[in-house]
Formats: C-alpha cells, sequence, structure tokens
C-alpha cells in the first residue's frame, strides 16, 4: 500500500485573492496540488502542464454521486 504525505500552504489572511494549496505525495512522488479559492477548486497535476478547475457545486455533486 502506498503511503502518503500532502503539505498544506494556508494563507494569513481570509482567502480573497490568495489560494490555500495542499501538494499531495505518493511514496516519494508528487501527485500534483489542489488549490482551493472562493470560485474554484483547481488541480495541476505534477506530470501534466495543464490545470483542471471546477466550481465547488460541481465538486460536491461529484463527491454525492460517489459510493463511500
Amino acid at each position: 500500500m502506498p503511503k502518503h504525505y500532502i503539505e498544506i500552504s494556508l494563507p494569513t489572511k481570509p482567502l480573497k485573492n490568495v489560494d490555500a494549496t495542499i501538494a499531495a505525495w505518493s511514496d516519494g512522488e508528487k501527485l500534483g496540488e489542489l488549490k482551493f479559492s472562493r470560485g474554484t477548486v483547481d488541480w495541476k497535476s505534477a506530470h501534466k502542464r495543464t490545470t483542471k478547475s471546477i466550481s465547488w457545486e460541481r465538486l460536491a455533486e461529484l463527491l454525492d454521486k460517489e459510493p463511500a
């Protein structure tokens, strides 16, 4: 089973124009970064150059559909 590790970067003030970031690692290899802002959640893969963005509402829909 892989060992997971996260690094969290939180702004020192309420989220306005500053994102909170979580970097995710698996067995020492960076998977990517989640960036949280007021309007969207962004995923930047460590292996691809593109960033995928979804709204908070869409994220809630996706998570509510998935089995626990």
